[in-house]
């Protein structure tokens, strides 16, 4: 009996197979970078000008002129450094940047989709660009330029991004808002 057992026991196991593997856990890509917070006291309210309120405003954009040129010059010393040639502003690339910025800065979310469901080429088409090689790199929760680029510079993936030599073109793009400012660097190719 014993062994009619067993064999009976081994029969169900063959006929079973082989166990069937657990599927692994649901896996979500972390936002890049992710929002830090300060380390560095924000940026002085009084230092933009006397036509710019004291008091940060939703979706409000820091000098453009200065802040991007802060950004790129940061950016191209990187550049320079992995042997890549410098980046340029352009004015549809800053256009792009700057209403993507100022789109999170609106939703709080740090995010490359925006609110149309528009990604960084489509974005900067609609600006005035014609890409061939695109890239976007955001941020949230750094006070400065440098903060910024620093941030960026400190993930990989983003540091891969900036240290593409084919990139020719940038635009910058800052927004004030609830856990801001809020960053974009688009960097591009045109054709």
């Amino acid at each position: 009996m014993r062994r009619a057992a067993l064999a009976l026991g081994g029969a169900l196991l063959a006929w079973a197979g082989p166990p069937v593997p657990t599927p692994p856990p649901h896996y979500e890509a972390p936002l890049w970078p992710a929002p830090r917070p300060f380390q560095e006291p924000p940026r002085s309210w009084e230092s933009r000008g006397p036509e710019e309120s004291q008091e940060p405003r939703d979706g409000a954009a820091y000098s453009r002129d200065g802040t991007a040129a802060e950004v790129v010059a940061a950016v191209n010393r990187y550049r320079t450094r992995a042997g890549c040639g410098p980046v340029r502003l352009r004015a549809s690339l800053n256009r792009a940047a700057q209403a993507h910025s100022a789109d999170m800065a609106r939703r709080q979310r740090l995010t490359h989709t925006g609110a149309d469901g528009s990604g960084p080429a489509a974005r900067m088409r609609a600006a005035g660009y014609h890409p061939r090689h695109t890239a976007e790199t955001i941020a949230a929760g750094v006070a400065t330029p440098q903060a910024a680029v620093r941030t960026w510079m400190d993930s990989a993936p983003h540091r891969d991004i900036i240290l593409t030599c084919r990139y020719t073109h940038a635009g910058v793009g800052v927004a004030d808002g609830g856990g801001g400012p809020w960053w974009t660097l688009d960097l591009a190719t045109g054709h």
